[in-house]
């Protein structure tokens, strides 16, 4: 045994710097992956709370940027679930009331439904 190693030392050396390098690999994507998890989550409820709450200063909708919002929705496949729930809510929520003028937003958001739902087939 002791003959193997002195005269794999050599290799065995390099073995064991290609699985330090190849660990230290992992533990990268393992960070960047869980990061990435993270922000994606920051931005998705970010996205939610701009398209169900008015404007802090005018306190009226900005429809040109709750329709990029709708449609920006699909991007997050993690969350096309939830995506689709709330879309629904906000779709009857609209529709149903009289004040609630914008038939853009609604369109955008049933594009965004369909998108959604062939997506997930």
């Amino acid at each position: 045994m002791l003959n193997f190693l002195t005269s794999n030392a050599a290799a065995l050396g390099i073995l064991g710097a290609a699985i330090a390098f190849a660990w230290s690999v992992v533990q990268f994507m393992l960070v960047r992956m869980r990061d990435e998890k993270h922000r994606e989550f920051e931005i998705y409820h970010r996205l939610i709370k701009e398209l169900v709450a008015l404007d802090p200063e005018s306190k009226v909708m900005w429809i040109d940027r709750q329709c990029a919002v709708i449609f920006e929705l699909r991007q997050f496949r993690r969350y096309h679930e939830l995506t689709l729930r709330t879309l629904n809510g906000l779709r009857a929520k609209w529709s149903g009331d009289p004040d609630f003028t914008f038939p853009r937003m609604i369109e955008e958001l049933d594009l965004t439904v369909d998108y959604i739902k062939s997506r997930s087939r």
